[in-house]
């Protein structure tokens, strides 16, 4: 039994779907069983989990032997994690696969890499086998940009001119399913898409793939955390995503390790072009 904790987010979903495929008996934690979409009725075992209560997470290992790691950015992911790692060791999983960030490492400077890495450094400490995958900045955070493209022909970021290797979330699922039934554990996997692009080029894809002009609007740190916490982030994710951006903002997010996934999972990688035409293209 694989146990997927996040299960309904834009990685965790795709986990969910591809381990269905391959008949892999899939337990999920959620913390609202509503969030589980109907296909996954009967074909998995579901827990509704609160990840920041211990036992409630340890009712959910029954017989479990994999772990894949995931839980949504906030400011107890590291405390919820160990909660889970913990659990992990007392019932005896024998490998974890964790979703982690690209730039996790003992020289990280932001809050985000920096708990990834003390929360992968706990995971080695617990004995278990383990793969970090490390991926960059998911493609569908531009989706939260939709309504401003589709509605106002801008998109708004403060990113300057500095590009990025946009990945996937399907790509990344496959990693980390691919990397669930190998036999080479201990080891971190960093992965992006194919293409390093600024934000000022997505406008211009954005332009073409719905046939009218959409213009990047470079907005200021206090602009972007006010959009921010009007959409509901807290001022502690609020503050992680400017972090990001500032390294964005200094071309330090550019590198293109794309060659990881298809030496991991055999299989072609999702170009931005491709996202961009399978997500907003209106003509």
């Amino acid at each position: 039994m694989i146990l997927v904790t996040g299960a309904t987010g834009n990685v965790g979903s795709h986990v969910v779907d591809m381990l269905i495929k391959e008949s892999i008996p899939v337990r999920v934690t959620t913390r609202d069983e509503n969030n589980i979409p109907d296909e996954w009725i009967g074909n998995v075992d579901v827990f509704v989990t609160d990840f920041n209560n211990p036992n409630d997470i340890n009712s959910a290992f029954d017989s479990v032997e994999g772990l894949i790691l995931i839980t949504p950015a906030n400011e107890e992911m590291e405390i919820q994690q160990k909660n889970i790692v913990e659990s992990a060791k007392v019932n005896g999983v024998k490998r974890i696969i964790k979703l982690s960030g690209l730039g996790a490492g003992p020289d990280a400077e932001i809050r985000l890499p920096k708990a990834h890495y003390k929360i992968e450094e706990f995971i080695k400490a617990s004995g278990i086998d383990y793969i970090f995958v490390r991926p960059n900045l998911f493609m569908q955070t531009l989706m939260g940009s939709y309504e401003s493209i589709v509605q106002n022909r801008a998109i708004y970021a403060p990113a300057g001119t500095g590009k990025i290797s946009f990945i996937d979330a399907q790509d990344i699922a496959a990693v980390i399913v691919s990397a669930l039934c190998t036999n080479e554990f201990n080891r971190s996997i960093d992965i992006t898409g194919p293409d390093a692009v600024s934000y000022t080029e997505i406008a211009s894809k954005l332009s073409n793939a719905t046939g009218s002009s959409v213009e990047f609007v470079d907005v200021t740190e206090s602009t972007a955390k006010e959009s921010m916490l009007a959409s509901g982030l807290s001022d502690w994710l609020s503050e992680a995503f400017l972090e990001l951006f500032q390294v964005y903002r200094a071309n330090l997010g550019s590198a293109v390790l794309s060659h990881n996934i298809k030496a991991e999972t055999g299989t072609t990688v999702t170009t931005i072009d491709q996202f961009i035409q399978n997500n907003f293209q209106t003509n």
